[in-house]
């Protein structure tokens, strides 16, 4: 950032140079107003000043054309005041020269916190450079103004005339802004416009929206604040108060957007176990109740199988616990490869498994589960002759809606499979049992 500063003290030019060196600006320093309008009048675009810091003796004589050049230049270099004797009429001089801030000589921390506040705001805008704004006005004249406008922070707009047009392409892409006028032609305004964003059944119905109209009426900006509008500006807008809307509407969704995926992330890490990647028992007791349900109320079937590997604990004792970790993972990767999505994979035990097939029957659950024991046998995890017993069971009347009964149905026949030699399938009596009759009623 280039600072200019204008002081007559030698003493607190030093000081002022060494406080913003120490901020990482570089600094001139001139005595008079004449000196400082040399400074401005031959600077290039590259040159410029970004803040000019001047004493209060810049309304002297020899400072009021520097102020009169500053306030008509086009760069609007903002100015900040410092004073030793803060008095009403210096405060009213202040503003009609349209000098940003005053502040006194006295607090230079303060001053050095506020130069940080005017370097950070110099930088805003880099923040939200190539963000995609989707942009609603069916006046070409309006258009043009305000694109340009959008263009000066290297923003990617997509302009449409009608609320039609523009809502199709919102719900097949992630804008991070939408900006609307309100009175459109074809049959959908910009309040439906946002009506129907906010009413958008996904992440999308958060997208901010700044709405603009020519008709500042009160009650318009109300119904357009129940609408679910995040700002709202008049038209024609200025420049720079569309470009600071345009800011903050974007920095927050960024924030929001960075809340959202640390709280995605959170959920996967408390709903993942970290050994296989497969769902936990967290996991699978926020699924498994939701999956009933929806199977008792759609009328589909949904079976779960149980798999527990044999003699595991032998591979742990002979080959260390570190390759037995590596079997539970090359078992719960074979396990996530063989499934459907939608299924769900699950470690419940030290060595054992949990998947729910929903829209499977007992018969083609236990079709599933003789693939996955074959496979697990052929695999060979880690190098070693690793088999699994699997017990199957699928949800009917017994269970109710009860997630417990179904998993003990299961549990049971792994049972089953360990004691009439492990290393195979054992079916639910029970499911077998529902399977037949459903079958023969049919």
């Amino acid at each position: 950032m280039k600072i200019l500063i204008l002081e007559n003290s030698r003493l607190f030019q030093k000081m002022l140079q060494d406080l913003l060196v120490e901020l990482k600006c570089s600094v001139s320093c001139v005595r008079t107003g004449e000196e400082g309008l040399d400074l401005l009048v031959n600077a290039t675009d590259d040159t410029r000043y970004d803040l000019i810091i001047a004493s209060q003796h810049i309304f002297d004589k020899s400072g009021q054309k520097f102020i009169d050049y500053c306030k008509n230049s086009e760069y609007n270099t903002p100015i900040i005041l410092l004073t030793s004797e803060p008095n009403e009429t210096l405060m009213r001089n202040a503003r009609s020269a349209g000098i940003k801030d005053v502040f006194p000589k006295t607090n230079l921390t303060y001053l050095k916190s506020s130069i940080r506040y005017y370097i950070q705001g110099e930088n805003d805008f880099d923040t939200i450079k190539g963000r995609r704004v989707l942009y609603v006005e069916d006046s070409a004249a309006v258009a043009h103004i305000v694109s340009n406008y959008l263009r000066k922070l290297d923003l990617e707009i997509t302009h449409f005339a009608t609320a039609e047009e523009a809502f199709n392409t919102f719900i097949d892409g992630e804008f991070d802004l939408v900006i609307t006028d309100v009175m459109l032609e074809g049959t959908m305004d910009g309040l439906s416009l946002v009506r129907m964003i906010r009413a958008h059944n996904s992440h999308l119905n958060k997208t901010p929206i700044l709405a603009m109209t020519g008709h500042d009426d009160s009650q318009l900006r109300i119904d357009l604040f129940h609408a679910g509008i995040n700002d709202y500006v008049t038209k024609p807008p200025l420049e720079e108060e569309l470009a600071t809307r345009v800011k903050n509407l974007i920095t927050n969704k960024r924030l929001a957007d960075q809340v959202r995926e640390q709280q995605r992330k959170l959920f996967n890490i408390a709903m993942t176990d970290k050994l296989t990647t497969c769902h936990n028992r967290h996991s699978l007791a926020e699924y498994a109740p939701k999956y009933i349900k929806d199977s008792l109320r759609y009328k589909y079937p949904l079976s779960v199988l149980i798999l527990d590997l044999d003699n595991f604990k032998q591979i742990n004792d002979e080959f260390g616990h570190t390759t037995g970790d590596m079997v539970l993972a090359d078992v719960g990767k074979l396990l996530m490869g063989t499934c459907r999505q939608g299924d769900i994979v699950a470690r419940i035990g030290g060595e054992e498994f949990l998947i729910m097939l929903p829209h499977c029957a007992i018969s083609n659950a236990m079709i599933k589960a003789e693939n996955i024991r074959s496979m697990i046998e052929l695999a060979k995890p880690s190098g070693l002759n690793v088999t699994a017993s699997i017990g199957v069971a699928s949800l009917n009347d017994k269970h109710g809606d009860d997630f417990d009964r179904l998993y003990k149905s299961a549990d049971n026949a792994v049972y089953l499979s360990k004691e009439n030699g492990r290393n195979q399938v054992t079916a639910d009596a029970e499911s077998i049992e529902e399977s037949e009759l459903q079958h023969a009623q049919s």
